[in-house]
């Protein structure tokens, strides 16, 4: 009498090895960058924070002298960023969508109050630091200060990050 592992194995291994195959063709196929903006915006979508910022430091490597300089942005840039976040276990986390197309985000400034009534107005920022391309999503991170009990209201104060040339 059978489980039926074999059964469901053999289509989940078989997806597995066209998934990879195609990701491993579809890599072969990019061309392969030939300034640091498109370095940049070669960073695969699907790598966390820390792996995007090393992927950003090995561009600039490639094309040394091209760092761009980080300025605050805009209002109206900075009106086209999309932040969903929440608490738990004393950290702010999320992911943040980029929806400028001539802007890389390198760090957003988020306000944390204090909710409970009948406290006084207590509020902290916190500077994040990413890297999240034109038109990309990425997550975002950032420990509290807190002993994590507490609840917060939070809202995004400003950005920073450079223009694409």
């Amino acid at each position: 009498m059978g489980t039926g592992y074999k059964a469901t194995a053999a289509p989940l291994i078989l997806s597995a090895a066209v998934l990879l195959l195609s990701s491993a063709l579809s890599a072969a196929s990019q061309p392969d960058p030939v300034n640091y903006d498109q370095c940049v915006l070669a960073i695969d979508k699907a790598v966390g924070d820390l792996a995007a910022r090393k992927a950003v430091s090995s561009c600039l490597e490639k094309f040394p002298g091209k760092a761009p300089e980080d300025e605050n942005l805009t209002a109206e840039a900075l009106g086209k960023l999309d932040i969903d976040g929440g608490f738990g276990y004393g950290i702010f986390s999320g992911s943040i969508y980029n929806g400028n197309s001539n802007y890389t985000v390198t760090q957003v400034t988020i306000l944390l109050t204090l909710i409970p009534a009948g406290s006084p107005l207590i509020t902290r920022e916190y500077n994040i630091d990413v890297t999240v391309p034109p038109l990309t999503k990425g997550a975002l991170s950032v420990a509290l200060i807190s002993d994590g009990t507490r609840e917060f209201s939070w809202s995004l104060t400003k950005a920073r990050g450079y223009k694409a040339r």
